[in-house]
């Protein structure tokens, strides 16, 4: 006699139906705590765009704040590039996150992220310089720089996205 048919009364029988039984509840509970974290994932990625969202639109607030702030102390001129140049995390970041965050889309990979912010970053400084540069009345060769390091993240950041959907 084992002990489990001593100190319950049940026979085989009964026993394999009760593990059985206890078996289909912890693959029950199993499967409801992956459901729930995957549902958790999903919830983050949607979050995520959030969160990137908010960063843009605090950058594009600095801008004009920095641009507002700048224009007086200019004496009375203004550039085009310094006045809009909010726009560029504005349109390029903010926008397209909250696009994101609203259809929600997956997570776009990290490098694609990263080269993109890298990409809007060097527009927004190079589009500050030329903003100082039209104030001041002076001009750079150098201010080119700027435009195609852009173009270059910003190819970077597709090119990554591409291969992240493969």
């Amino acid at each position: 006699m084992t002990s489990t048919t001593a100190s319950f009364g049940r026979t085989g029988k009964q026993v394999e139906a009760v593990n059985y039984a206890q078996t289909i509840r912890r693959n029950e509970a199993t499967e409801r705590a992956s459901s729930k974290r995957t549902e958790c994932a999903e919830g983050a990625r949607g979050g995520q765009h959030a969160k990137t969202a908010l960063r843009y639109l605090v950058a594009a607030m600095a801008c004009a704040l920095f641009a507002l702030i700048y224009a007086q102390f200019s004496h009375g001129v203004h550039s085009p590039f310094m006045t809009f140049m909010f726009a560029i995390p504005l349109l390029g970041g903010a926008l397209p996150a909250l696009v994101g965050h609203l259809s929600k889309m997956g997570e776009t990979p990290t490098s694609a992220r990263q080269a993109w912010a890298l990409a809007l970053t060097t527009l927004t400084v190079g589009s500050c310089l030329q903003g100082v540069f039209d104030i001041a009345g002076t001009d750079s060769a150098f201010i080119i720089a700027y435009p195609i390091a852009a173009v270059a993240f910003a190819a970077v950041a597709f090119a990554a996205a591409v291969r992240a959907r493969r």
